[in-house]
């Protein structure tokens, strides 16, 4: 039960950045702009319908642009040196145990707003592929219409042609609907029977209609009904698309009478008798829509249809001005850069551990102080603490950490999973940096490790957050590297590639088990031979890694770097990725153990 509570609340959570969020800032822009269109009722009805459409429309558009924002820092995260990726898939299948009814259940907190938020979106999300289900069906029962009814061409028909009007189908129908249009590529326009023995109406019906297709409506509203399908839920999105409906027949009668001899007594008097047939025929199809909410209004602006002599052009331009500026806000709401830390800041931070004294619950770890260490504030410390497990440290929040303790001067604090650590250090731990705040991760299923304290590369999560690459002073600490080139003519060149170097790996059990990740970077001297001298682990992060990169390293063979046509020593760098691939029944079996671990005894 836990790990569905647990996949609700990441649910709840993740939904909330990504999809209610975006949502909260486009209800905001929609309904001003929806009231101001509201108090503007002498504006052309081809702009009122065209500017309701982009503002629907800019939802998605918003949402869409929004999630493609934000995953462009990584696309553009890039390196300076040559990287290896080697990944592992755990071989062992872990099927998570069933707790029986003796054992201990574990409280759960329903009102818990990420619980809720996770509950609510996935409902909402069942019902919204029910919707569109019921959408499919609609487009369905059209096709089957289709193929039962007897089409003729239109251009047959209709005394005043349009371009393209070859390709529009005409056809009656016994059973009383309104007019409407149906297809994008070969649309197909139906009429009532009862208008095929009076031309005057079958004209004006079907000018109507053609001016639903030269408009291209037929594809707007396919894009709403979807849209109201998936965001059923909202209430704009309703009005939205009522007075959608509304503004673009009365836009659609107006255009009509202005460019025909219809009179508009005539027209009304057709709008009124096609007031009783049902206009049932899904939201999939462009009709004439006539209800009796909204005929005294298209009777009363049809007056105006010559003062509205609008470009069609123009409106669509509208259109898509209004689109980009509802989802400019909405695309830019995700931006949002570190609350009280500066990138900046982070980068210069250093966290230092010198003669490092360990204690669990007032028990002192290690015998003696041991493994000095530093790591930039972008980085972590990995601290193995014997029976206790692996502590990971950090002065910013990482994936599975959480906030736990703090430093002060020579002295780090912190509280997980009801153990109380202190680690002090004979020098000061964290320097450069303003916020004494760290964020902790615990795994207690750590062997004990040979080394207490070490390094570890933290996931980025920013793009101006990158790791600076290895730096000439990485080999001040060598003894006579002899004279050697940073850049060259022609660079080395790795024989074989990465995956020479990547069938030399074999992810250490220590750092599976332990589930340690990251990235190991290798400094070293290509000599004239090619051959590797000086080899040197500049950012390791433990568990057996570097050991096992520093040998595949120093066995790897490379076309030596040249200059002016001669051989010669170059300084190069490698870096190797090791990353574990776990199930999600291994996943889930992890938090199941996690939350043992929570429990009171």
């Amino acid at each position: 039960m836990y790990e569905i509570i647990y996949y609700l609340k990441e649910i709840g959570n993740q939904s909330l950045d990504v999809f209610w969020f975006p949502i909260m800032i486009w209800t905001v822009c929609c309904t001003l702009a929806f009231l101001v269109l509201r108090n503007r009722k002498q504006l052309n009805p081809l702009f009122h319908y065209h500017l309701r459409t982009a503002a629907l429309l800019s939802l998605p558009f918003g949402i869409g642009v929004s999630a493609i924002m934000s995953s462009i820092p990584h696309w553009f995260s890039t390196s300076n040196i040559e990287t290896a990726f080697f990944v592992v898939q755990n071989p062992i299948e872990i099927v998570p145990a069933v707790n029986n009814a003796g054992s201990e259940t574990l409280a759960i907190n329903w009102m818990e707003p990420a619980l809720l938020i996770g509950i609510g979106t996935l409902l909402i999300a069942f019902i919204s592929i029910f919707m569109l289900g019921r959408l499919i069906s609609s487009y369905v029962a059209l096709k089957r219409l289709y193929k039962k009814l007897d089409v003729t061409d239109a251009q047959e028909v209709a005394t005043n042609s349009l371009p393209g009007m070859s390709s529009i189908k005409l056809a009656f129908h016994d059973h009383p609907l309104v007019p409407f249009t149906f297809g994008w590529k070969h649309p197909i326009i139906v009429l009532p029977n009862i208008l095929q023995n009076e031309p005057e109406k079958l004209e004006m019906a079907l000018q109507h209609e053609l001016t639903h297709i030269k408009r291209g409506d037929y594809l707007l509203q396919l894009a709403l009904a979807m849209i109201e399908s998936l965001f059923w839920f909202h209430p704009l999105i309703r009005y939205g698309n009522k007075e959608i409906d509304t503004y673009r027949e009365i836009s659609c009668d107006q255009e009509v009478l202005s460019r025909s001899d219809f009179s508009i007594k005539s027209y009304a008097n057709l709008l009124y008798e096609l007031v009783p047939l049902n206009n049932g025929v899904g939201r999939l199809s462009v009709s004439m829509a006539v209800k009796n909410s909204t005929l005294k209004k298209r009777i009363k602006t049809m007056k105006y249809h010559k003062l509205h002599k609008a470009s069609f052009r123009q409106s669509i331009a509208f259109l898509l001005l209004m689109i980009a500026g509802i989802t400019l806000p909405i695309a830019c709401s995700d931006l949002r850069g570190p609350d009280t830390i500066s990138m900046e800041e982070l980068e210069n931070a250093q966290l230092n551990i010198k003669d490092g004294v360990l204690i669990v619950n007032g028990i002192q770890i290690n015998e003696k102080a041991m493994n000095d260490i530093s790591v930039g504030g972008l980085g972590a410390v990995s601290i193995m603490a014997g029976e206790y497990g692996m502590f990971k440290v950090a002065p910013r929040q990482f994936e599975g950490g959480i906030q736990a303790g703090k430093i002060e001067d020579n002295n780090l604090s912190f509280r997980i999973n009801e153990l109380d650590v202190e680690l002090h250090s004979s020098s000061e731990i964290l320097t450069d940096f303003s916020n004494s705040t760290i964020w902790v991760s615990h795994n207690r299923k750590i062997a004990r490790s040979t080394k207490m304290f070490s390094p570890t590369l933290l996931p980025n999560e920013n793009a101006s957050a990158q790791m600076p690459p290895p730096t000439p002073q990485s080999f001040d600490d060598q003894e006579d590297l002899g004279d050697y080139f940073v850049v060259v003519e022609e660079m080395p060149k790795l024989i074989g590639g990465m995956k020479a170097l990547q069938s030399k790996i074999e992810y250490p059990e220590m750092a599976r088990r332990a589930g340690i990740e990251g990235r190991v970077t290798v400094q070293f001297i290509v000599n004239e031979s090619g051959d590797v001298e000086n080899a040197k682990v500049v950012r390791g992060i433990g568990g057996g890694c570097d050991e096992v990169a520093l040998a595949a390293v120093r066995e790897a063979k490379f076309e030596p770097g040249m200059q002016k046509g001669k051989p010669v020593r170059v300084r190069y760098a490698l870096s190797v990725n090791f990353r574990i691939l776990i199930s999600v029944l291994q996943k889930i079996h992890r938090l199941h153990l996690l939350q043992k671990i929570k429990r009171p005894m």
